[in-house]
Protein backbone atom coordinates (compact mmCIF):
# COMPACT_ATOMS: atom_id res chain seq x y z
CA UNK A 1 0.00 0.00 0.00
CA UNK A 2 3.05 2.28 0.48
CA UNK A 3 4.75 1.52 -2.22
CA UNK A 4 2.35 1.44 -5.18
CA UNK A 5 1.52 5.36 -5.03
CA UNK A 6 5.45 5.83 -4.32
CA UNK A 7 6.06 3.98 -7.78
CA UNK A 8 3.64 5.90 -9.55
CA UNK A 9 5.01 9.36 -8.19
CA UNK A 10 8.20 7.83 -8.87
CA UNK A 11 7.40 6.65 -12.46
CA UNK A 12 5.89 10.02 -13.63
CA UNK A 13 8.39 12.46 -12.03
CA UNK A 14 10.94 10.46 -14.83
CA UNK A 15 8.60 11.00 -17.53
CA UNK A 16 8.97 15.00 -16.79
CA UNK A 17 12.47 14.86 -16.63
CA UNK A 18 12.79 13.58 -20.12
CA UNK A 19 10.07 15.64 -21.89
CA UNK A 20 12.04 18.00 -24.52
CA UNK A 21 9.59 21.06 -23.89
CA UNK A 22 9.56 21.36 -20.23
CA UNK A 23 11.31 24.34 -18.77
CA UNK A 24 14.70 23.87 -17.11
CA UNK A 25 13.38 24.72 -13.57
CA UNK A 26 10.07 22.37 -13.96
CA UNK A 27 12.62 19.59 -15.03
CA UNK A 28 14.63 20.32 -11.32
CA UNK A 29 11.54 20.40 -9.65
CA UNK A 30 10.56 17.26 -11.24
CA UNK A 31 13.73 15.51 -10.21
CA UNK A 32 13.43 16.95 -6.64
CA UNK A 33 10.25 14.85 -6.06
CA UNK A 34 11.43 11.79 -8.00
CA UNK A 35 15.03 11.81 -5.67
CA UNK A 36 12.89 12.64 -2.20
CA UNK A 37 10.37 9.40 -3.62
CA UNK A 38 13.27 7.24 -3.62
CA UNK A 39 14.29 8.22 -0.46
CA UNK A 40 10.86 7.58 1.06
CA UNK A 41 10.70 4.25 -0.64
CA UNK A 42 14.25 3.35 0.68
CA UNK A 43 13.23 4.18 4.24
CA UNK A 44 9.69 1.66 3.99
CA UNK A 45 12.55 -1.00 2.80
CA UNK A 46 14.46 -0.36 5.82
CA UNK A 47 11.26 -0.65 8.10
CA UNK A 48 10.10 -3.69 6.40
CA UNK A 49 13.28 -5.11 6.94
CA UNK A 50 14.00 -4.17 10.54
CA UNK A 51 10.26 -6.23 11.10
CA UNK A 52 11.52 -9.14 9.08
CA UNK A 53 14.58 -9.42 11.79
CA UNK A 54 12.43 -8.33 14.72
CA UNK A 55 10.58 -11.34 13.94
CA UNK A 56 13.23 -13.53 12.93
CA UNK A 57 11.96 -14.06 9.69
CA UNK A 58 14.54 -12.66 7.12
CA UNK A 59 16.51 -15.62 5.68
CA UNK A 60 20.12 -14.69 4.75
CA UNK A 61 21.16 -16.16 1.46
CA UNK A 62 24.72 -17.13 1.88
CA UNK A 63 27.73 -17.48 -0.73
CA UNK A 64 30.69 -17.05 -0.92
CA UNK A 65 31.90 -13.27 -1.03
CA UNK A 66 34.77 -11.58 -2.69
CA UNK A 67 34.82 -8.07 -0.35
CA UNK A 68 37.26 -6.54 -2.64
CA UNK A 69 34.66 -6.21 -5.46
CA UNK A 70 31.96 -5.85 -2.80
CA UNK A 71 33.86 -2.64 -1.91
CA UNK A 72 34.41 -1.50 -5.31
CA UNK A 73 30.47 -1.68 -6.50
CA UNK A 74 29.73 0.05 -3.20
CA UNK A 75 32.33 2.93 -3.60
CA UNK A 76 30.93 3.72 -7.00
CA UNK A 77 27.26 4.07 -6.13
CA UNK A 78 28.36 6.91 -3.82
CA UNK A 79 31.45 8.15 -5.88
CA UNK A 80 29.59 11.00 -7.34
CA UNK A 81 28.14 12.39 -4.84
CA UNK A 82 31.26 12.41 -2.47
CA UNK A 83 33.38 14.17 -5.24
CA UNK A 84 30.78 16.67 -5.67
CA UNK A 85 31.16 17.92 -1.95
CA UNK A 86 34.80 18.23 -3.30
CA UNK A 87 36.03 15.36 -1.17
CA UNK A 88 37.79 12.15 -2.04
CA UNK A 89 36.80 8.52 -1.65
CA UNK A 90 39.27 5.65 -1.84
CA UNK A 91 38.87 1.93 -1.46
CA UNK A 92 41.43 0.15 0.48
CA UNK A 93 41.36 -3.93 0.27
CA UNK A 94 44.17 -6.36 0.73
CA UNK A 95 44.45 -8.44 -2.87
CA UNK A 96 44.78 -11.47 -1.18
CA UNK A 97 41.66 -11.35 0.88
CA UNK A 98 39.91 -14.98 0.57
CA UNK A 99 36.04 -15.11 0.29
CA UNK A 100 33.76 -14.95 3.20
CA UNK A 101 30.51 -16.65 3.37
CA UNK A 102 27.85 -14.30 3.66
CA UNK A 103 24.84 -12.92 2.09
CA UNK A 104 26.45 -10.06 -0.43
CA UNK A 105 23.26 -8.41 -0.71
CA UNK A 106 22.82 -7.58 2.70
CA UNK A 107 26.21 -6.89 3.92
CA UNK A 108 26.15 -4.33 0.39
CA UNK A 109 23.47 -2.72 2.14
CA UNK A 110 25.20 -2.04 5.16
CA UNK A 111 27.67 -0.75 2.94
CA UNK A 112 25.30 1.53 1.09
CA UNK A 113 24.42 3.45 4.24
CA UNK A 114 27.48 4.10 5.82
CA UNK A 115 28.75 5.21 2.83
CA UNK A 116 25.86 7.71 2.32
CA UNK A 117 25.82 8.87 5.80
CA UNK A 118 29.82 9.57 5.26
CA UNK A 119 28.95 11.43 2.27
CA UNK A 120 26.60 13.63 3.61
CA UNK A 121 28.74 14.49 6.67
CA UNK A 122 32.08 15.51 4.43
CA UNK A 123 33.07 18.90 3.56
CA UNK A 124 35.15 20.54 1.02
CA UNK A 125 38.46 19.21 0.76
CA UNK A 126 37.72 16.31 3.08
CA UNK A 127 37.59 12.61 2.29
CA UNK A 128 35.77 9.19 2.45
CA UNK A 129 37.77 5.58 3.08
CA UNK A 130 36.19 2.11 2.93
CA UNK A 131 38.90 -0.04 3.73
CA UNK A 132 38.99 -4.27 4.52
CA UNK A 133 41.27 -5.61 6.81
CA UNK A 134 41.75 -9.47 7.78
CA UNK A 135 42.24 -10.91 11.09
CA UNK A 136 42.18 -14.51 12.43
CA UNK A 137 38.64 -15.00 12.17
CA UNK A 138 37.37 -12.17 11.11
CA UNK A 139 37.19 -9.39 7.95
CA UNK A 140 36.65 -5.83 9.31
CA UNK A 141 34.88 -3.52 7.24
CA UNK A 142 35.55 0.11 7.78
CA UNK A 143 33.81 3.52 6.63
CA UNK A 144 35.48 6.75 8.10
CA UNK A 145 35.17 10.22 7.18
CA UNK A 146 36.88 13.22 7.97
CA UNK A 147 33.43 15.10 8.73
CA UNK A 148 32.27 17.06 11.75
CA UNK A 149 32.37 13.57 13.87
CA UNK A 150 29.84 11.82 16.38
CA UNK A 151 29.12 13.98 19.91
CA UNK A 152 30.82 11.92 22.63
CA UNK A 153 27.33 11.48 24.41
CA UNK A 154 25.47 9.82 21.56
CA UNK A 155 27.62 8.06 20.25
CA UNK A 156 26.17 5.19 22.96
CA UNK A 157 23.08 5.52 21.02
CA UNK A 158 24.32 6.10 17.59
CA UNK A 159 22.93 2.43 16.34
CA UNK A 160 19.68 2.83 18.20
CA UNK A 161 16.52 3.29 16.11
CA UNK A 162 14.08 6.42 15.60
CA UNK A 163 16.17 8.18 17.86
CA UNK A 164 17.96 11.65 16.56
CA UNK A 165 21.19 11.65 15.81
CA UNK A 166 24.14 13.31 14.28
CA UNK A 167 24.17 10.63 11.17
CA UNK A 168 21.29 8.93 9.71
CA UNK A 169 18.92 10.74 10.91
CA UNK A 170 16.09 9.45 13.40
CA UNK A 171 15.18 6.53 11.36
CA UNK A 172 16.39 2.90 10.91
CA UNK A 173 19.10 2.94 9.17
CA UNK A 174 21.91 2.53 11.07
CA UNK A 175 20.06 0.04 13.34
CA UNK A 176 19.52 -1.82 10.39
CA UNK A 177 23.26 -1.94 9.36
CA UNK A 178 23.93 -3.11 12.89
CA UNK A 179 21.13 -5.80 13.11
CA UNK A 180 22.33 -7.27 9.50
CA UNK A 181 25.82 -7.81 10.75
CA UNK A 182 24.67 -9.37 13.88
CA UNK A 183 22.72 -11.51 11.52
CA UNK A 184 25.84 -12.92 10.27
CA UNK A 185 27.52 -13.63 13.95
CA UNK A 186 29.04 -10.36 13.99
CA UNK A 187 28.68 -7.17 15.17
CA UNK A 188 29.15 -3.21 14.47
CA UNK A 189 30.86 -0.47 16.23
CA UNK A 190 31.81 3.09 15.93
CA UNK A 191 34.99 5.11 16.88
CA UNK A 192 35.10 8.96 16.54
CA UNK A 193 36.07 12.53 17.86
CA UNK A 194 33.86 14.96 17.74
CA UNK A 195 35.71 17.50 15.08
CA UNK A 196 37.68 14.98 13.40
CA UNK A 197 35.50 12.73 11.58
CA UNK A 198 34.01 9.26 12.35
CA UNK A 199 34.53 5.30 11.83
CA UNK A 200 32.16 2.92 11.75
CA UNK A 201 33.76 -0.90 11.82
CA UNK A 202 31.74 -3.97 10.64
CA UNK A 203 33.39 -7.21 12.41
CA UNK A 204 32.03 -10.00 10.17
CA UNK A 205 33.42 -13.50 10.84
CA UNK A 206 34.92 -15.66 8.16
CA UNK A 207 31.52 -17.79 7.71
CA UNK A 208 28.38 -16.42 9.06
CA UNK A 209 26.96 -17.90 12.11
CA UNK A 210 22.81 -17.33 11.70
CA UNK A 211 20.08 -19.46 13.11
CA UNK A 212 18.18 -17.19 10.23
CA UNK A 213 19.37 -18.72 7.33
CA UNK A 214 17.72 -20.92 5.50
CA UNK A 215 18.22 -25.28 6.55
CA UNK A 216 20.20 -25.73 3.27
CA UNK A 217 22.52 -22.94 4.05
CA UNK A 218 23.07 -23.99 7.10
CA UNK A 219 24.42 -27.40 6.21
CA UNK A 220 26.65 -26.09 3.56
CA UNK A 221 28.47 -24.05 6.54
Amino acid sequence: ELRTPLTTIVGYSELLETMGDLPERSRQHAGAIRIAASQLARSIDDVLDMAQIDAGEMELSLGDLRVCDLLSQAAEKVRARVEGRGATLTVSCPADLKPIRADEHRIGQALDHLLENAARAVSEGGAVELKAEAGPSEIRLTVSDTGRGIPYHLQAHVFDRFVRRERGGPGVGLALVKALVELHGGWAEVESEPGKGAAFILHLPLGAATTAAAPELQLEL
